[in-house]
């Protein structure tokens, strides 16, 4: 590994991080649900643009090393919050919102993998 690959990673990090707490926050206060919405939506845009991306154009046309590692590694990797999702959940269990807990996953689980599938498919279907 070297430094330039980090480097990558860490600027695309930043940005999907600034990018996840605004787009989550922003979702959040539209909400007066307890259901961490913001956190639902910012996996499966980010799902369904890893999708995308990796499709339409990561595995189609030549591309530096260093742009699959800003974007798909460093913004997407932080911009999706799983991390969020499991201490939200954990959460939600500990005070006795079981089956919003349960609703939370799996909602959460399924349209992330339609967003990655929608993703994938709309490149393919582009190319």
């Amino acid at each position: 590994m070297q430094w330039a690959q980090l480097l990558w990673v860490a600027l695309g990090g930043a940005l999907g991080a600034m990018s996840r707490f605004a787009v989550s926050g922003w979702i959040n206060a539209k909400s007066t649900a307890a259901y961490p919405f913001g956190t639902l939506a910012v996996n499966v845009l980010g799902s369904f643009l890893f999708g995308l991306l990796f499709v339409a154009v990561f595995s189609t046309v030549p591309m530096r090393e260093s742009l699959r590692l800003f974007i798909l590694v460093g913004f997407l990797g932080a911009f999706t919050t799983f991390s969020t999702f499991s201490f939200e959940t954990l959460r939600l269990i500990e005070e006795g919102q079981l089956w919003v807990a349960v609703a939370n996953v799996l909602s959460s689980c399924l349209l992330c993998l339609l967003g990655v599938w929608l993703g994938t498919v709309i490149a393919r279907n582009l190319l």
